[in-house]
């Protein structure tokens, strides 16, 4: 490659990379999302078949990261390269991945869409490492109604699982899965002990009455308060 085609692929890359008029800084000149980018565009000036990111984002701060992460979706998109893309941040895997692989300790626990991973963990690590989740123990009352504390609610539905009454299983609910009602048959009477601002919604700490266990956490819409 000479001179000249070298140079005009760092500029068709830079041009790519939204950093035009960059291509004379020095590293110390640019924010830390720019670097990444440049990063980036280095990567992707070899032509790669496969591009592997290893936790692209995580010394950005959190605006930039949402905005670099939008910024690399349209990229892989508009090039039809393959990525795999290392992180521990879920937001980042359930937003960016087609199918994304939840590995424990070098030991694939699920792969599956985000939507699979996040609604219908395989396993408990799963459930509890990707996205928030209620771990709530309940029993077997009757072939219809499982005893949470005191309470008793109708039995779900449950995958690939039998149980017959008496059994002790937990029961994993996403925060968004429970709600506040003032009255009703499936009802659990709790004790709020916390609530913490987050924009558009609460996110409260409760405590189920006569339970031992830990708080369990759900969600409320500013406009349920």
């Amino acid at each position: 490659m000479t001179n000249k085609e070298a140079l005009e692929k760092v500029e068709h890359w830079l041009e790519m990379i939204g950093l035009p008029t960059s291509g004379n800084k020095y590293p110390n000149q640019l924010s830390g999302g720019q670097q990444q980018r440049v990063a980036l565009a280095r990567a992707l000036a070899l032509s790669p078949g496969l591009l592997l990111l290893d936790e692209p984002l995580s010394a950005l701060d959190a605006k930039v990261r949402t905005h670099l992460r939008e910024e690399i979706c349209q990229m892989q998109r508009r090039l039809g390269i393959t990525t795999i893309m290392v992180t521990h941040d879920q937001e980042e895997a359930l937003s960016m991945a087609d199918r994304i692989v939840v590995m424990n300790h070098g030991v694939i626990e699920q792969v599956g869409t985000p939507q699979e991973v996040y609604e219908k963990p395989a396993t408990r690590f799963v459930a509890d490492f990707v996205g928030s989740m209620n771990f709530i123990e309940a029993s077997v009352a009757s072939t219809t109604s499982l005893r949470i504390a005191e309470s008793m609610l109708p039995l779900p539905t449950l995958d690939n699982m039998t149980l017959e009454q008496g059994d002790i299983f937990d029961l994993a609910v996403r925060p968004e899965g429970l709600r506040f009602v003032e009255r009703a048959s499936n009802a659990i009477p709790v004790k709020v002990l916390a609530k913490e601002f987050q924009g558009a919604f609460y996110r409260v700490e409760v405590q189920m009455q006569h339970a031992p266990t830990s708080a369990l956490s759900t969600l409320m819409c500013l406009s349920s308060v």
